[in-house]
């Protein structure tokens, strides 16, 4: 009893003690284009989709950001999947559908899913899940090839 007591007591004073490190939040410097919803990695590429602004990229942890080419969309989803050639899909859900990018958000493709508000993307195996407001499920390939 009196060896459960001081673990208690030690576990509850260091809690207290000021030395103990917390992880700490700290701002980051943007991105420019409103609230922002969604996010992806692909390698070392941080990718945000905001309210309104589109889609920016952090190469270097979120202390700058550019504006791809997808610009004045709210996208509430990103996800990313390999290509099956080396490189990596970019799909961004919108309020106005799917749109692929296989150059890193330098260009943009609708995918054949429009006039669908796409809230959430699941990538599973070579599967695309995207979830819309209102309209259900859809599925299709998530490896897409450059030559799509």
């Amino acid at each position: 009893m009196h060896k459960v007591r001081s673990i208690l007591v030690l576990f509850f004073l260091s809690l207290m003690h000021p030395g103990v490190a917390h992880a700490q939040w700290v701002q980051t410097n943007g991105p420019y284009g409103g609230m922002v919803i969604s996010f992806a990695f692909s390698g070392s590429n941080l990718f945000a989709g905001t309210g309104v602004g589109g889609v920016f990229l952090s190469t270097n942890n979120g202390t700058s950001w550019t504006a791809t080419g997808l610009k004045r969309a709210w996208v509430c989803a990103l996800a990313v999947s390999p290509n099956g050639a080396g490189g990596t899909n970019l799909f961004a859900g919108t309020e106005g559908g799917v749109f692929l990018s296989t150059n890193n958000g330098t260009s943009w493709t609708a995918t054949g899913l429009t006039n669908r508000d796409v809230i959430a993307f699941a990538v599973s195996g070579t599967n695309l899940f995207a979830g819309t407001w209102g309209g259900g499920v859809w599925r299709r390939p998530a490896v897409v090839r450059d030559d799509h």
